[in-house]
Order: structure tokens, then C-alpha cells, then sequence
């Protein structure tokens, strides 16, 4: 795809439609979408699109009210931190939440609604925190989670589903995103070792440890 084929934000706006969605259109998710769309290979932007679609479905099917900008632009940037070049000291996810809360106050969000979107940045790898940080946090690793493994899809009915798929295909998304993050763990291994992405290294990386726990516990420096 060049980037003539990247579909336009109207495109993302007419797929809401069918889903019955009125997706927020002010300039800031615009310009959050052509960001994202900037920065990403088109796997990885199909792959926030449709985390964005999927979530707002999502939220609408269990009646849940986020705040509807905040989350596009949290979803749409959320991986940003992958698509850039990489920073030896930390995580993708804290990248792209600077990345996200820098792009929020540039566009005047105000520091409340930035917080939360590097929160929700921050914490789109670890639901089982990011569920308990309010509705909008949620939200925005609720699509997430349904593009990535899945969580939610079966409350999906066929047609929505396939209306998002066919405009945002999937363009191999299991086997680029097993590369992207088995060459994280590669590269940055000490980003890597206390997180999901220790998963790749272990099983795709050779020579690759992950951090242990129990070894961090048993070999501090006390007595006892």
C-alpha cells in the first residue's frame, strides 16, 4: 500500500455509520488519525482502526458512555510507540503514551483529558489494570483486546464484523506483529524482560531470558 491507498478518515466515518455509530469527527481525531496513518505500516494502521471500531461498538453494545474523543485519539495513538524509533530505556506503550499526552495538550485537550490518555496509552497491555482506571481507560483497551485476541468479538454481530474487517483488513496482522515484538525483544531486551513481549523473546528470540520474580525476591540483598 502506498500511501494514496491508506483508506481517508471519511472512510473511517462511513464505517461507524454502518455500525449504527456516530464517531467523533473534530480536528483533533482527524489529525490523531492522520498520525497514526503518517507513522504506521499499513498493518499496524488497519490494526488501530479497527481497535478504534471494534471498541466503539463494544461500548455501545454494553452500554458504556466514554468520553467518545479522548478514546479515538488514545486508540488511534496507542501504538505509536511501536511505529517510531525505538528508546533504549523504555517501553513501547510509555513512548506512545508520551507521544499521545504531548499530541493531546498540542491540540489543547487540557492536562486532565492527556493524563488520561496516557494512562490509557500506558496501559493497553495490562488490562487486568487498565479495566480498574475509569470508563475511558477501559474503553480504549477494550478494542485493543478485541483486534488483538479477540476479547469481545462473540458480542459482535457477523455483519458488523465483516464490515470492519473488509475495510481495514487484517493484512497478516498474527505474523507482522509476532515479527514486531519478537525484534523488540531482540533489540531492547531490557524493555522487554517484565512484560508481555518477554513471551516473543522466550519462544522466537534465541539465547533470550526473561525476568524471574522469584530470583528478584531470593537474591535481595538482606538476610532475610
Amino acid at each position: 500500500m502506498s500511501e494514496s491507498d491508506y483508506p481517508a478518515f471519511a472512510h473511517a466515518l462511513a464505517v461507524g455509520r454502518t455500525l449504527d455509530l456516530d464517531l467523533p469527527d473534530s480536528r483533533v481525531v482527524q489529525d490523531a488519525y492522520a498520525e497514526a496513518q503518517a507513522e504506521s505500516s499499513p498493518w499496524l494502521f488497519n490494526h488501530v482502526v479497527r481497535s478504534w471500531l471494534f471498541g466503539a461498538k463494544l461500548a455501545r453494545t454494553r452500554a458504556l458512555t466514554p468520553d467518545a474523543e479522548l478514546v479515538a485519539v488514545a486508540v488511534l495513538l496507542h501504538d505509536i510507540g511501536l511505529a517510531r524509533d525505538s528508546v533504549p530505556d523504555r517501553r513501547f506503550e510509555v513512548v506512545g503514551a508520551d507521544a499521545g499526552r504531548a499530541f493531546a495538550l498540542a491540540h489543547d485537550m487540557g492536562e486532565r483529558r492527556a493524563g488520561t490518555i496516557w494512562d490509557a496509552i500506558a496501559l493497553h497491555t495490562t488490562a487486568s489494570i487498565g479495566r480498574h482506571k475509569g470508563v475511558d481507560v477501559a474503553c480504549s483497551g477494550m478494542g485493543i483486546g478485541c483486534d488483538y485476541g479477540g476479547f469481545g468479538y462473540q458480542e459482535l454481530g457477523d455483519g458488523d464484523k465483516e464490515a470492519i474487517l473488509s475495510a481495514y483488513p487484517r493484512l497478516q496482522m498474527k505474523e507482522m506483529m509476532t515479527t514486531c515484538l519478537s525484534n523488540l525483544a531482540r533489540s531492547q531486551p531490557a524493555t522487554t524482560r517484565d512484560n508481555f513481549i518477554a513471551d516473543f523473546g522466550t519462544k522466537y528470540v534465541q539465547g533470550y531470558v526473561r525476568s524471574s520474580a522469584v530470583d528478584l525476591l531470593h537474591h535481595a540483598p538482606f538476610a532475610e
